[in-house]
């Protein structure tokens, strides 16, 4: 090729650039209308009271949990707890930018870790028992690339709801799975996503709204499980003062669920 082909070639090759970035600038243009619509930014809204409701329960919980002396420091549920917390004000920034993907990524860490964790605290049930003996009780008892510990977590439920939740939960972290690993699943799903102009930046309300519905799952799970992690009397406790008209998780599957086990409280018995 000539010196004089080469920079013909280039010059296309700037124009087919210019031309792509005009016709994405113009997409966003149009785009915002969708943005600014009432069913778009419900959905905002929505995952906005989606993480405001998991971080209260968390700080909640590691409130209620301090009543045990070191107890935050030693069980690894309550020692995650930054970690926790980090993942789901990420997960909420992500989303709101249109990165699905990588948020369902956090969403199976966060089912992995605190299934796992609630796992060691309960096979280790004592305080004498040490961070660093469960942290080495993980490294050496607890499978790295499964979830099957979770058959052997013991939620505050009653008995018949017990292998439903745990079913669902290994159900919910094998689908996110799909997305951590490159896969058919995720291929063909950023294909359709394509195909309908749901590039990251141009999600609809239909990927938001699916997008809240897993975090609201995910986060149901979370909620059960670190409530049991905090033992039956702080949870009871803290469950009663959770579950109010407005609690976003107040008609969740299994937080309901939990919820309906302290319906013999004082509290609820004299609630006018």
């Amino acid at each position: 090729m000539t010196e004089s082909e080469k920079s013909a070639d280039m010059e296309a090759l700037v124009q087919r650039w210019k031309e792509a970035e005009q016709e994405r600038a113009e997409r966003q243009r149009k785009h915002q209308d969708h943005l600014d619509s009432p069913q778009y930014r419900g959905q905002l809204k929505r995952l906005n009271r989606l993480t405001e409701g998991a971080i209260t329960l968390i700080s909640m919980s590691h409130m209620g949990i301090t009543r045990m002396p070191n107890a935050t420091d030693t069980y690894l549920v309550y020692a995650g707890t930054d970690d926790a917390m980090e993942c789901i004000v990420a997960i909420r920034a992500l989303v709101a930018q249109g990165v699905h993907n990588v948020a369902r990524r956090e969403c199976r860490y966060l089912l992995e870790q605190v299934a796992k964790f609630l796992y060691v605290d309960q096979q280790c049930p004592s305080l004498e028992i040490t961070r660093e003996q469960r942290m080495e009780f993980l490294k050496n008892k607890v499978p790295r690339s499964s979830i099957q510990p979770i058959f052997d977590v013991h939620p505050l439920l009653l008995q018949e709801d017990v292998r439903p939740f745990q079913d669902e939960v290994k159900s919910r972290w094998s689908s996110l799975s799909g997305i951590v690993h490159p896969s058919k699943e995720q291929m063909d799903e950023r294909a359709a996503r394509a195909r309908r102009g749901a590039f990251s930046g141009f999600e609809t309300v239909k990927d938001l709204t699916a997008i809240n519905d897993q975090l609201a799952a995910v986060y149901d799970y979370l909620g059960v499980m670190w409530l049991t992690a905090a033992g039956p009397g702080t949870a009871g406790d803290l469950i009663v003062e959770l579950d109010q008209e407005e609690w976003v998780f107040r008609k969740s599957r299994w937080l309901s669920k939990l919820s309906r086990l302290y319906d013999y409280k004082f509290e609820r018995k004299n609630k006018t």
